[in-house]
């Protein structure tokens, strides 16, 4: 309780002093918690706004996309694969949904040698 009153009373006193905030609403954001309760806590305090968190969002993809590149390209990482099935059910059979919904993904790793 007091770091998030702590939180608060340095984000209104400097507006750049808003870390907690912006990792709160990373969070809310990865949750999938609806808008309006982010707009909510915007006006309390205790998170930034949505566009703000967009914003972040789209700067670390970028860091670690650059971050990635960079090590891929020093020949010291080596790959790793997987090649997966999800079989996404249905709660609801009919004829009209009679579709395959297997799915097939891929997911890839880089690791530092």
């Amino acid at each position: 309780k007091k770091v998030i009153i702590f939180s608060i009373i340095m984000q209104t006193v400097n507006q750049k002093s808003n870390t907690f905030q912006s990792i709160f609403s990373i969070f809310l954001q990865s949750a999938h918690a609806p808008q309006n309760v982010i707009e909510t806590l915007l006006q309390m305090g205790i998170c930034v706004s949505v566009n703000l968190i967009n914003t972040a969002i789209m700067s670390l993809s970028k860091e670690a996309h650059r971050s990635i590149s960079a090590l891929g390209q020093t020949l010291l990482a080596s790959y790793a694969y997987n090649n997966f099935d999800v079989d996404l059910k249905s709660t609801v059979h009919t004829v009209d949904k009679s579709e395959d919904m297997l799915k097939h993904l891929t997911t890839g790793l880089l690791f530092l040698l």
